[in-house]
């Protein structure tokens, strides 16, 4: 049963955060857009993003089921190699998606690279950076295995690498002064250290396919063709099981790096037994371990590199637009559209909502249509309604409804709904600006686009900058076009916005054109 005690969150959400996270990108939008892909998880408006590490057990890769892998547990230790190889004091490393590169090294033998970032790919975007992927990967895999969404405070804003990292990851035959001065080096002490690889070891197997020398072929059978052998006997429940089976001496003893043939492959052995055994005395009791771990992994995942600006922890929001679309018509009104997201946990959504449309003129209420979609999520259900009105433009300054607002720029601004996409390789983008404000700058459409990087896994979002020309008039505003090629269609993950001199226009995901 997941955990439904949260607080749902209520604008202001960013003291202190910077206006850009990604040039030109707002913090707003990188906050929502994680706080989409870890709260819209099934049914209307969901990437599936959670559906790979649900239930916990789940292999996303292998529908038969027979291999013997582990999703979550691939997502724990993707987050784990990513920030490993840290130098604190010269900040840089951490949770930088470097890992994106190594895939090729000794130390991050297995699928968990390839898997991971493969399934990851859609959702890597101008928003939501590599980094930021893997470390609500994390997350999402500890909600789903430990039945508590609420035990780490995500935080999005990550600036992703764009080259590998230096080596260091440690590995069975890793010697424990070295081992220890590799989680020193990323800001853990010896305790910090056994009680992160005493919690990622509660979730998966190690594999005959990936350490023959530890794992025996016998692991391999018909329905488990990779040969994977448990840390513990619950491999797909974050629970102290590893801890109490290592310290009792039951069940599987601990794992096989507990248990190796070969002693120089005992390197869970030597870290626990370290310090006597004393921090996995300390660990054992069930709520202790939980606390424990979520403490360590919420320290992990916000290792950054030196300068990066994070959000503010990501919050479940009771109401939330989404698709918001600015448009207007040949006589020059100006509407606004999209729907509008309700979560909640006890009792119904409403039938309807009520929104206020503020400008210089005054405010306008309206109500939007009745439920247009429903979903589920590790936070309770949610309700969506579509809404479109005409404001007073120019003039119009924001939109509200429930506990949130959000600015309206009717100055200049994308006009999705007359934009278009062409297969994924082409499209024509258009634009409004008020013609008062019009400079001799011209209007130019901005694309973040994301691309793959030959060799690796690795997603890198570029920025390609196209010159609009004008097409038409519109009562108090100019209307421009621009044709766009590259990988821009519908499910490419690109974001546009429109700039002339120093206006800016909200950015808008290519998704919603048309």
């Amino acid at each position: 049963m997941y955990s439904l005690v949260f607080t749902l969150a209520s604008v202001p959400l960013f003291a202190g955060v910077t206006n850009a996270i990604l040039d030109g990108i707002d913090a707003r939008d990188v906050y929502e857009e994680m706080e989409h892909i870890f709260v819209d998880n099934s049914g209307t408006n969901s990437d599936g993003f959670i559906n790979a590490v649900t239930p916990c057990s789940n292999y996303f890769q292998d529908r038969s089921g027979i291999e013997g892998e582990q999703s979550s547990a691939q997502w724990v230790r993707l987050a784990f190699h990513d920030f490993i190889t840290a130098d604190i004091a010269a900040g840089t490393g951490g949770l930088d998606g470097s890992i994106a590169y190594e895939g090729n090294r000794a130390e991050n033998v297995g699928l968990f690279i390839n898997d991971t970032l493969g399934f990851m790919l859609p959702t890597i975007n101008a928003y939501l950076s590599m980094a930021d992927n893997i470390a609500l990967g994390l997350v999402a895999a500890l909600s789903t295995c430990s039945g508590d969404s609420t035990g780490i405070q995500i935080r999005a804003g990550r600036t992703d690498a764009i080259a590998a990292g230096p080596s260091g990851v440690p590995e069975p035959t890793t010697g424990l002064e070295e081992t220890l001065a590799q989680f020193a080096a990323a800001g853990f002490t010896q305790e910090d250290a056994i009680v992160s690889t005493a919690c990622g070891h509660s979730l998966g197997r190690i594999h005959y396919t990936n350490f023959p020398d530890i794992v025996d072929k016998s692991a391999v059978t018909g329905s488990n063709t990779h040969g994977g052998v448990g840390f513990d006997g619950t491999p797909a429940d974050f629970d102290s099981s590893v801890v109490n089976e290592y310290l009792d001496g039951t069940g599987t003893l601990g794992g096989p790096l507990i248990t190796a043939p070969n002693v120089d492959d005992r390197s869970d052995l030597r870290l626990y037994n370290s310090d006597s055994n004393a921090t996995m005395e300390s660990i054992s009791e069930e709520a202790t371990f939980r606390s424990s771990c979520f403490d360590v992994f919420e320290r992990m995942i916000n290792t950054v590199p030196a300068g990066s600006s994070l959000t503010e922890p990501i919050t479940p929001m009771a109401w939330k637009a989404i698709e918001l679309a600015t448009d207007i018509n040949s006589q020059g009104v100006v509407s606004i559209g999209g729907r509008i997201r309700n979560l909640y946990n006890t009792g119904s959504s409403p039938s309807t909502v009520s929104y206020t449309v503020s400008s210089d003129a005054g405010d306008l209420t309206a109500t939007s249509a009745t439920s247009s979609g429903t979903g589920t999520s590790l936070f309770g259900k949610t309700t969506y309604y579509n809404f479109n009105t005409s404001i007073e433009s120019p003039g119009t300054t924001s939109l509200a409804f429930g506990d949130v607002t959000y600015p309206i720029n009717d100055n200049i601004f994308v006009l999705p709904v007359k934009s278009t996409t062409s297969g994924r390789n082409s499209g024509s983008i258009k634009a409004a600006v008020l013609t008062s404000l019009i400079s001799s700058d011209g209007l130019k459409v901005v694309l973040y686009v994301p691309g793959s990087v030959s060799g690796t896994r690795a997603r890198r979002i570029t920025t390609q900058t196209v010159a609009m020309t004008q097409y038409s008039t519109a009562g108090e505003y100019t209307l421009y076009q621009a044709s766009v090629s590259g990988n821009i269609g519908s499910g490419s993950g690109t974001i546009v916005k429109v700039v002339m001199g120093d206006l800016s226009s909200p950015t808008v995901k290519v998704d919603i054109f048309g």
